[in-house]
């Protein structure tokens, strides 16, 4: 997966000729393979000089521990920092936001609290070893919700159990918000296509804002009460050129993917082969997700039927498609197999003889004297 920032750092000065420096965090934090730590060295340095930090935040959430890396951080600034919610801050992005000294959100902005979620693999040990793991975050991001608002911690559970979307109102009235700004166009944040896959609850704005994303309208340019003025239309203008279709498809995020995987490689009887699978895509989109987990359905069948079904996670991981995997196997099984010598020689007997002849028989002589004393018998 190519690396990209999911952040903007920026030293300015405000109005009143004070230095600060802004950061806007309008992607996922801490996914697209940079992580807190190369965010955390770029806030120091555009902090160094400034006397107040201006935290911007439109994002889904992402990576607890990374937000957690960055809620300290900015803990621990000494001067000023203000959040500022411009769109909508959910999950890890609202336990960023609540570090800010203040917090400001338009009218029409949105603040989503819920528990952190994860997906794991492994044996029960490992499974128990994750939840408790996840446990203990949950802890930490209600101290922050806590210190922030001064809730109860029963009303944070409450609220964090039924993932509870909050408007600007809302959040200054439970104590998550100080100052109500004039409402703002909402912009969609990179990654927004992926919200409504995520989350249970996500209220109409949020949907409005997903669907739109950027091709909302702009805002009016100065001057623009004067009509606009246009062109006279030209004399037979000509037929727009027939277009093929095009297939859009909607970037859903890495971690709406990454469950898309596991649960469908559960459901297929696939589960050795989804970390495999996760790697060979890269999470590219669901299509390539969905041809691999197909490849890997075939390449199963296969094994099955070879009766060597252990090798199916092997084959996967190794990028074989189902022909490749089928010479694969062919040579596995012919090489299996006994070999027949057509020219074994019989182990006893006269070379020129049948074989009957090489078998031990009466003597003449036997046979004479057992007639002999059969006919004194008589």
């Amino acid at each position: 997966m190519k690396n990209r920032k999911w952040w903007d750092i920026k030293a300015m000065t405000n109005a009143q000729g004070v230095a600060v420096a802004e950061i806007r965090i309008y992607d996922e934090i801490g996914f697209w393979g940079t992580d807190a730590k190369t965010f955390i060295a770029q806030l120091d340095t555009a902090a160094a000089g400034a006397a107040e930090l201006i935290v911007a935040v439109n994002s889904p959430g992402g990576d607890v521990f990374d937000a957690f890396a960055i809620y300290n951080a900015l803990r621990r600034y000494a001067g000023k920092v203000t959040a500022r919610v411009d769109g909508v801050a959910a999950s890890a992005a609202g336990l960023v936001v609540m570090a800010g000294d203040q917090v400001v959100m338009p009218e029409n902005a949105m603040l989503m609290i819920h528990n952190p979620w994860t997906i794991a693999l492994g044996t029960a040990a490992d499974l128990r070893s994750t939840a408790d793991m996840m446990d203990k975050a949950r802890d930490g991001i209600l101290a922050a919700y806590r210190r922030k608002s001064g809730q109860t911690d029963d009303e944070l559970t409450a609220m964090m159990d039924a993932e509870t979307w909050l408007t600007a109102l809302e959040a200054q009235s439970l104590g998550f918000c100080d100052v109500i700004e004039e409402p703002v166009r909402l912009a969609a944040s990179t990654n927004a296509a992926g919200l409504l896959a995520r989350f249970r609850n996500s209220p109409e704005p949020v949907q409005a804002l997903v669907e739109t994303g950027s091709d909302a309208p702009s805002p009016t340019a100065p001057g623009g009460d004067d009509p606009p003025v246009n062109d006279p239309p030209a004399e037979n203008p000509p037929a727009p050129a027939p277009q093929d279709p095009e297939t859009v498809v909607v970037r859903e995020e890495p971690g709406v993917l990454a469950a898309h995987v596991f649960n469908t490689c559960r459901t297929a009887n696939l589960s050795m082969c989804a970390e495999s699978i996760m790697t060979l895509t890269a999470l590219k989109d669901r299509p390539t997700i969905d041809a691999a987990i197909r490849n890997a359905t075939d390449i199963a069948g296969l094994c099955l039927a070879a009766k060597l079904p252990e090798l199916t996670a092997q084959f996967v991981g190794d990028g074989l498609d189902s022909d490749q995997v089928r010479a694969r196997l062919f040579d596995r099984v012919t090489q299996a197999q006994p070999r027949v010598n057509n020219r074994q020689q019989p182990v006893d007997g006269n070379a020129g003889g049948s074989a009957q002849g090489s078998m031990p028989g009466p003597r003449a002589s036997s046979i004479y004297a057992a007639r002999k004393g059969n006919t004194k018998s008589l």
